[in-house]
C-alpha cells in the first residue's frame, strides 16, 4: 500500500473486492477483537465527538449507526462480542432504503442498536452545494 501521509504506527488496510457490504463485513470479521466503527470518507460535517459518541454507544449496544440525510448512513459500528454477525445481507446500497435494510438485519438478529447524529454525505456536486449553504 502507498502510505503517503498516513501515520506509520496506524495500520493501513486495503478494502479488497466486493460490494460495500462485503468490504465492510470483511473488516468486521478480520480485525482483532473489540469494537469497530467504520465511517464514510464523504462526510464533511464529521467531528471528533461523533466518533467518541459512537464508541460510547457500543459500551451499551451491539451496534451503532449514524444516519445520513439521504436514507443511508455515514457510520456503522459493531461491538463484535460474542461474535461478528452478518448485517449487510440483502441491503440495497446507495438507495433511500440502505439504512432501513441494515436496521432490519440488525434487529432480526436480536441485536441492540442505537443511532447517533444524522449528518450529510456528499454523493454529488449538488450535495456539496447544499451542505455549504447549511
Amino acid at each position: 500500500h502507498e502510505r503517503g501521509i498516513w501515520p506509520a504506527d496506524i495500520p493501513l488496510i486495503g478494502q479488497g473486492a466486493g460490494d460495500l457490504g462485503h468490504r465492510m463485513g470483511r473488516l468486521f470479521r478480520d480485525l482483532p477483537p473489540g469494537p469497530v466503527v467504520i465511517i464514510g470518507a464523504d462526510i464533511p460535517g464529521i467531528e471528533r465527538h461523533h466518533i467518541a459518541d459512537a464508541f460510547a454507544v457500543l459500551g451499551n449496544h451491539d451496534a451503532v449507526i449514524g444516519p445520513a440525510e439521504d436514507g443511508g448512513y455515514w457510520l456503522v459500528g459493531l461491538r463484535r462480542r460474542p461474535r461478528v454477525r452478518e448485517i449487510f445481507e440483502g441491503v440495497r446500497w446507495s438507495s433511500a432504503d440502505t439504512l432501513a435494510d441494515t436496521l432490519k438485519n440488525i434487529r432480526r438478529q436480536n441485536m441492540s442498536v442505537a443511532t447517533i447524529a444524522t449528518l450529510a454525505d456528499i454523493d454529488e456536486g449538488k450535495d456539496l452545494v447544499k451542505w455549504r449553504r447549511g
